[in-house]
């Protein structure tokens, strides 16, 4: 009996040790469970460079970043689990050269507000910036999209061609695609409730990892600024209902209007993007858009106008200002 009872006692040291290690790393890693959450529709960090504004529209607070003034209007438009901070790098080159800079935190996404009921499918996403341009009073703008951003920048093209001039699609979606690890984790039941509970900045860092080529330039105020509003309330929500939404059945009726699509258009790639193949997806696009140019960006992964701001900057300004781009290598894309 002694026997048994020292065994029993030895089992519990070990598993309050191992409660107790839990809550340690939950704790030191910055885990969701102790995480502050930030409210909806505030603004934690200004822009640096620019004039930071919130407006409302059918009852949502949409946050948007302006840089410099005037009628060349350029609009930027972050991809999934992103926000206007992934432009800040690229933004103000495109000022100096002369243009007006919009940026947009989608609903959902960014300082936006983030409501339970709203609907976060891409076509809506699409209808609310769509809105958002109409309260801005903006069209004929050119128009620039990274991820889902890009594939939602072609979707206005073809639903609203009256606020497009021109067309830059930075490693955009659009196409079927496997989806990325992040979003198929997003699409499993009670994903929000784990997410909510385990979610940190080494999430952000994870993530960051996969969609860059070069780890080392991951910075860490870039994995703070990222977190920040992920901790915003709403924000696991909103990217959980995005990713059960992204049914590319239902992109079919779009994607076989995109030939259709007369745009001068640049498209943009990073050369090792592990998220949104350029062979499978750029390679479609330049095939389907014939009024298109598309530039290869070596060592480079999903998000250009982060890992790589100089280059992707400069070939936005060739563009922009009518410049000679040099193409790259490209083979049109065949259905297999």
């Amino acid at each position: 009996m002694k026997k048994y009872w020292s065994v029993l006692m030895r089992k519990r040291k070990i598993s309050l040790q191992i409660i107790f290690c839990a809550l340690a790393v939950i704790i030191f890693t910055g885990c969701g469970v102790f995480t502050k959450r930030l409210p909806s529709g505030s603004i934690l960090n200004k822009t640096p460079g620019a004039v930071d504004y919130m407006v409302k529209i059918d009852g949502v607070a949409y946050h948007y970043a302006e840089y410099g003034k005037g009628k060349k209007h350029v609009v930027m438009l972050h991809g999934f689990g992103s926000s206007t901070y992934s432009w800040e790098k690229v933004a103000p080159v495109l000022q100096k050269g002369g243009y007006h800079i919009w940026t947009l935190d989608m609903k959902g996404f960014g300082w936006s507000d983030k409501p339970d009921d709203a609907k976060y499918d891409p076509y809506s996403l699409m209808e609310d910036v769509n809105a958002w341009m109409e309260k801005m009073k903006l069209s004929k703008v050119a128009f620039a999209g990274n991820s889902l951003g890009g594939a939602i920048a072609v979707l206005l093209a073809l639903e609203h061609p009256d606020k497009i001039d021109r067309l830059i699609l930075v490693d955009a979606g659009g196409y079927p695609m496997d989806k990325p690890g992040i979003i198929k984790m997003a699409s499993i039941p009670f994903s929000a409730e784990s997410v909510g509970c385990l979610y940190g900045q080494w999430i952000v860092e994870w993530n960051l990892k996969e969609v860059y080529s070069d780890k080392n330039k991951i910075e860490k105020k870039q994995v703070r600024a990222y977190y920040d509003r992920m901790r915003t309330r709403g924000h696991i929500d909103s990217q959980v209902s995005l990713s059960r939404s992204l049914n590319f059945n239902d992109f079919k009726k779009y994607i076989a209007r995109i030939r259709q699509l007369d745009f001068k258009t640049l498209i943009i790639w990073g050369e090792d993007d592990a998220w949104i193949s350029l062979k499978n997806v750029g390679y479609r696009f330049r095939s389907d858009m014939k009024n298109s140019k598309l530039v290869v960006i070596p060592r480079c992964g999903h998000i250009p106008q982060e890992e790589k701001p100089g280059v992707t900057a400069r070939y936005m300004l060739d563009f922009l200002d009518g410049s000679p781009i040099e193409e790259a290598t490209w083979k049109p894309w065949k259905e297999k």
